[in-house]
């Protein structure tokens, strides 16, 4: 039983410095970055930006992370791919569904009137909920902080009269800069084995 524990603190351990890399965070902060440039200069060209580093995130992994650490198969691995897809979908069927709502009447005038005023407070309510979901089954602590992040700054920006390009774009940045921290301690924790180094 005790080797059966110890086995599981050490795949933890080993799970949550496969993801000190800073790779997600650096991800998340650039979606954010550009949903907040397509705001403010209302230009679906930034719209990009939100999306497309999603695709780099395997090949910057094998590049960056597994060099130094090594791959580690998790067991539970295909169980956390399904909870992330599913959460994903929660969150996208939860903003149709208010969104269809509103746009169809289906709530009352008073209701369909605060939410109009208030989306982007909405939309960090569900965003907040979204991270904690996905902190609760990956083990990844720092997306609680994320969530409540979200939460602080879209709340104070509107309650502010902050024009909301800005409030999304301070939240990108800090999370940005967040990533950016953790990838520089991660490669100075990790450095590239010597006969890699001798190659590069």
């Amino acid at each position: 039983m005790t080797q059966e524990q110890d086995f599981k603190k050490l795949q933890q351990r080993t799970y949550a410095s496969y993801h000190q890399d800073g790779l997600i965070d650096l991800i998340i902060g650039l979606g954010i970055i550009g949903f907040g440039l397509m705001m403010a200069f209302d230009s679906s060209v930034f719209s990009m930006l939100s999306w497309m580093p999603i695709i780099f995130y395997v090949p910057f992994k094998n590049r960056i992370t597994v060099p130094r650490i090594g791959y580690v198969k998790f067991s539970s691995s295909g169980v956390r791919i399904f909870s992330g897809i599913f959460i994903a979908l929660l969150s996208f069927f939860l903003l149709a569904g208010i969104y269809y709502f509103v746009i169809s009447g289906s709530v009352s005038p008073e209701l369909s009137a605060w939410i109009r005023e208030y989306y982007l407070l909405v939309l960090a309510i569900i965003v907040a909920i979204t991270f904690s979901s996905a902190a609760f089954l990956t083990d990844i602590t720092r997306l609680y902080a994320y969530g409540l992040l979200f939460l602080l700054i879209f709340a104070t920006g509107n309650w502010l009269g902050i024009e909301p390009y800005i409030y999304i774009l301070a939240t990108g940045i800090v999370i940005e800069a967040v990533g950016i921290w953790l990838m520089v301690r991660f490669l100075r924790k990790y450095p590239l084995p010597e006969q890699e180094n001798a190659h590069g």
